[in-house]
This record gives structure tokens, sequence and C-alpha cells, in this order.
């Protein structure tokens, strides 16, 4: 793992040009990584996309569901008995059909809840340092891994010119690509 100074930059043409002045003040260009990060919820971590396996806050949806739907069930059975005289006896199970379906979707949403806490915002109510600790946000990102203290000075002045904002991070730079970079993990805002 090394030391990684990150520039955010909103233009394309910004970050383009923070890596030539990264790479004209003396840095490797296999040592750095230049890449744009999609906005939230779009970084197709799973094969049928999105960031996370299911949505927050639906964990107790599908007993909501099942509740609701014993409900409408009962509710559609009654409602659908005063429908004999035009529908017959199919009229209770057509109620009964319709009040499950009903009552599961009605079951299931008031079961849900607002989404817990995300990584960045556990991560920013413990204590973890003086730095600003934030949810990344989509755009152009310049990653330089630095060795020593001067580098880092450095890396923080050539990138911090044009960048929106600056992240420190520890990471993997391989042939130019951030090998191991998380787009969910917090970023610790150096300025």
């Amino acid at each position: 793992m090394k030391t990684l100074i990150v520039g955010h930059y909103d233009l394309q043409e910004e970050a383009e040009i923070a890596a030539r002045d990264v790479l004209r003040a003396g840095f490797s260009g296999n040592e750095m990584s230049l890449f744009y990060l999609n906005p939230q919820g779009q970084h197709a971590l799973h094969p049928v996309g999105g960031d996370e396996g299911e949505s927050p806050g639906t964990h107790d949806a599908q007993s909501g569901a099942v509740r609701g739907a014993a409900g409408g069930a009962g509710a559609g059975v009654l409602v659908g008995a005063a429908t004999i005289p035009v529908l017959g006896p199919a009229g209770p199970l057509m109620g009964a059909a319709i009040g499950a379906y009903t009552g599961s979707l009605v079951g299931a949403l008031n079961n849900m809840e607002e989404p817990p806490e995300t990584r960045a915002d556990t991560a920013r109510d413990s204590d973890t340092s003086d730095a600003d600790i934030e949810p990344r946000k989509s755009g152009y990102m310049l990653a330089v891994a630095v060795h020593t203290p001067t580098e880092r000075k450095y890396a923080i002045e050539i990138l911090g010119e044009r960048a929106q904002l600056l992240e420190e991070a520890e990471g993997n730079l391989q042939n130019g690509e951030w090998t191991d970079f998380d787009p969910l993990a917090p970023c610790k805002v150096i300025r």
C-alpha cells in the first residue's frame, strides 16, 4: 500500500493539465492514475448494476409484505362477498387476490426504514483525526503515489492548483491504474 494524494476535478481538461504538471515535476507515469468516478449508485459493483446487494432499509420489507397480504386477503374476501350478486362465487376469490396483492405492497412499503448510516457517516462520527471524512463525489480523479514528505508536499501543491478537492488515501497504483480503488470508501479530505 502506498500513500496517494488524489485530486478531484469537475472537468477532464483540468485533470489532464494536472496530470501533465505531475509528470513534468518528475513523478512516474506508472504511479499515477487518471479516471472518471461515476455518481454514487452507478458504480456497477454487482452484475445487475448498483453498488449494494440490496437497497438500504428493505430488511423488514418481506415480513411486512406477508402481514399485508394476509390482512388484504381478508379484507378482499369481505369486499368480494358483497359482489356475489354481480360476479357470483368468483367475487370473494377475486377480492381476496386483489386484496392480498395490494396488502403485500402496502405492507412492504410501510415496513421499509430510512437507510442506515452510510460508511462515510459512520466514519465522520468516529474520532478519526482533524481531517474531514466524506463520501466521494463523481468527477475526474487523479491519484499520485508519494513516497516522501517532500513528494507529498509537491503533489498537494500541483494537484491543488486546479482541484476542487484533495484527499489522501492508501492504495496500490500499478501501470497507471488504482487497482484496489473502492468508490464507496469515504475519503479523507486534506483540502
